[in-house]
């Protein structure tokens, strides 16, 4: 076949565009997504409701990507001094330019799914709940906006200063969320991603979804007015691209005047118990194959404490909280709340939340949240370094004290059963944060 038939033959897919100015920044999207979430295929816990709102959360760079493309798209296929792209030409009516958007859209919002494949297939594989549908929808759709923002720049500048003009432009606006929360409604992720046993707020997803709506109808229209004006502009040519920017605008202030909710508690889902030392393990069903391994860390860390009252009641999942207060005030009765989330690590988290139920906050020793005992240390750093010492040492007791630091530590080299019988002795010098290391007894 030769080259200007396999040209004829690909060119529906492409054009008017080269295939090169599409393909590229596609690739680079496929990639993006790939190594951004090629590490978390193998993470414990993995959930729907995760996954729904990484849809929105891996999309940040690959539609800063998408932005740029389009802006080249538009400046290079749309700039005046074009025989083509004069404002009286046929093809600058609407669909040309639209074609442009679709295109580049396309492509690299294509390019962008493909990527989730694989975490979307270990997920089903392995994940409860179920997906989010306003997230998993907004997502996509404000991909379509940003990118339609991106050829807009490119139509606005006709230059090669669109480019960097839209991709900075987009980073930012994908940024927002990061700096304060009311931009979440108007950008493609939280500060943070839900998982099993919450979920987005359903007024945050609708306005997002709204606004995605609202940006690319107004980007897209606004684009082809550009492309059609006369050299001279005058009142009523500017109306439209006017309304179109304080529409955009007043929608991108008003959930600073009211703000969503940024996610909401499910409290669905039964809870799946077991029991050991008189202490009680719960998790959400969705989490039983963390069980056993959450009570097998931290029942060793409690028994090296040895005191009954200390320890807590209950270790709860976070996920079977039906309201925050329950988290915040858990300790007022006695219930330690663990995280399970996806690509938690049990084995460090469970042990260091449970040694840390067990021994008071270094707030109490007035240190400033200092703990050290080399020389010249302060003595409340000193007392605050006994507290840090036997946090540590409880949490090694999960992993048979392997993990502690033999080096010089204040219970280094300490006896089980003789720290049990000192913490007993010292409970309340304890909670003052009134002991000092050289009093420790196996100290030499």
């Amino acid at each position: 076949m030769n080259p200007a038939r396999r040209r004829s033959r690909a060119s529906p897919l492409f054009w008017p565009l080269p295939p090169s100015l599409v393909l590229v920044p596609a690739g680079l999207i496929l990639v993006l997504t790939l190594v951004s979430t090629w590490g978390r295929l193998s993470w414990r816990a993995l959930d729907w409701v995760y996954l729904s709102g990484q849809v929105g959360a891996q999309a940040r760079l690959p539609v800063v990507v998408a932005a740029g493309a389009a802006a080249l798209a538009a400046a290079r296929y749309t700039r005046a001094d074009l025989v083509f792209a004069q404002p009286w030409q046929p093809r600058m009516e609407r669909d040309v330019p639209l074609r442009h958007a679709t295109v580049v859209t396309g492509w690299c919002l294509g390019a962008y799914l493909v990527g989730l494949v694989p975490l979307t297939a270990a997920v089903a594989a392995h994940g409860a709940g179920a997906p989010n549908p306003l997230p998993v929808l907004g997502a996509p759709a404000g991909f379509a906006a940003l990118t339609l923002l991106g050829y807009l720049c490119g139509v606005a500048l006709r230059g090669p200063i669109a480019v960097p003009v839209a991709v900075g432009l987009v980073f930012v606006l994908t940024s927002l969320p990061l700096v304060a929360d009311p931009w979440s409604a108007v950008s493609l992720q939280l500060p943070f991603t839900p998982s099993l046993g919450t979920r987005e707020g359903t007024a945050l997803g609708l306005y997002r979804l709204g606004f995605f709506l609202l940006l690319a109808t107004a980007a897209a229209r606004t684009a082809v007015w550009l492309l059609r004006a006369p050299r001279r502009w005058s009142g009523p040519h500017l109306a439209a691209p006017v309304a179109a920017a304080a529409a955009v605008a007043a929608a991108a202030v008003l959930p600073h005047l009211h703000a969503f909710p940024l996610v909401a508690r499910t409290g669905d889902g039964a809870e799946v118990c077991a029991e050991r030392g008189g202490v009680r393990y719960c998790v959400h069903e969705g989490h039983a194959g963390e069980l056993d391994l959450i009570v097998d860390l931290a029942a060793p860390v409690l028994a090296a404490h040895g005191s009954a009252d200390a320890a807590p009641d209950e270790v709860r999942d976070h996920s079977l909280a039906t309201e925050d207060d329950a988290v915040l005030h858990g300790a007022d009765h006695g219930v330690l709340w663990t995280h399970v989330h996806p690509g938690w690590d049990p084995h460090q988290e469970v042990p260091g939340a449970a040694a840390a139920w067990l021994v008071p906050d270094l707030g109490v020793c007035g240190s400033d949240g200092v703990a050290r005992t080399d020389e010249g240390a302060e003595p409340q750093e000193r007392r605050a370094a006994v507290l840090t010492g036997l946090r540590t040492w409880l949490a090694s007791r999960a992993h048979g004290g392997e993990t502690y630091d033999d080096d010089g530590g204040p219970f280094a080299e300490a006896d089980p059963d003789e720290v049990r019988a000192w913490i007993d002795r010292n409970e309340e010098r304890l909670a003052d944060c009134a002991v000092e290391p050289e009093e420790l007894p196996w100290r030499p």
